[in-house]
């Protein structure tokens, strides 16, 4: 029976051993959100926000990639409502195999051709004056939104950086990015030279989009990149709450709000740890 009981409470303390070494995700409060392409209504928004285990919601300013305007005017009432805010501004893409314009063709607002430092700045203060107009206030991070590309052309790089050094040199909002994993290294040095050429010390906020293991209590750098403050993980998912049903993309964020000035002040200083700094991106596509 002795033998028996100190065979067991060996066993006991190598599994605790075992249990102790595993790696475990740190313990940080995280906000679920969502975001959907167009605005859902009022009485949707409010519904959700009752029986819903979402925060915060992704704005859509108007921009060139992005040309609905349903979120226009909806911010006092969301805010009222209680829900945070996430304000994105979707610029020039590259889209492969998009013919340039004819000679003269007006009402180009949306093309790889206009992916020119020139563009940059007037998108950014596009962007600027949509923010302002909407009465988000000085401090709130805008988002520039770049979609998923196989590749990252100079002339991205190019536009990129323009843009959020023409945010950070109007003074009113903070840049930041949403980004694939695929192309988050790549672009993030892009957004991390801008910021420090502009004599800026903190991280650029990264909403990083990518599948696999997400969940609405994960924290965002579990995306695989330790620089996200938000990571969006499931998309075009059927959801109901309240009795409405809407088709949105799931996120995990690190604060409620990304539509105000962050209470904490700025977010860490230089990349986070972990971050190899190489600026190339991953080659899984994943």
């Amino acid at each position: 029976m002795a033998r028996l009981a100190l065979g067991l409470l060996i066993a006991f303390v190598w599994i605790a051993g075992c249990r102790s070494t595993r790696p475990e995700e740190p313990a940080v409060p995280v906000y679920p959100g969502f975001d959907t392409w167009r605005y859902p209504g009022d009485a949707a928004m409010a519904a959700w926000r009752e029986a819903s285990p979402y925060r915060w919601v992704g704005y859509y300013l108007p921009a060139p990639c992005h040309r609905d305007s349903s979120w226009v005017g909806r911010r006092e009432t969301l805010t009222r409502m209680d829900w945070g805010l996430a304000v994105l501004y979707v610029g020039q893409q590259v889209f492969e195999g998009e013919p340039p314009p004819e000679a003269g063709a007006p009402g180009v607002v949306c093309s790889r051709t206009l992916l020119t430092e020139n563009q940059g700045r007037r998108d950014a203060a596009d962007a600027v004056a949509r923010a302002e107009a909407e009465g988000f206030p000085a401090g709130a991070t805008l988002f520039l939104d770049v979609e998923r590309t196989s590749v990252v052309p100079p002339a991205l790089t190019v536009y990129v950086r323009t843009w959020i050094g023409a945010v950070l040199e109007d003074g009113r909002y903070r840049p930041g990015m949403y980004v694939h994993r695929l192309n988050a290294d790549v672009l993030f040095a892009q957004a991390v030279a801008s910021y420090r050429a502009a004599g800026r010390t903190d991280t650029p906020p990264f909403w990083v989009a990518g599948a696999g293991g997400f969940a609405l209590d994960r924290p965002p750098e579990a995306v695989g990149v330790p620089y996200a403050v938000i990571w969006q993980g499931a998309l075009d998912v059927s959801r109901t709450w309240g009795g409405v049903t809407l088709t949105v993309d799931e996120n995990v964020a690190l604060r409620p709000s990304q539509g105000s000035p962050s209470p904490e002040g700025p977010l860490p200083v230089g990349p986070a740890p972990g971050w190899s700094g190489s600026g190339r991106a991953s080659v899984d596509g994943r």
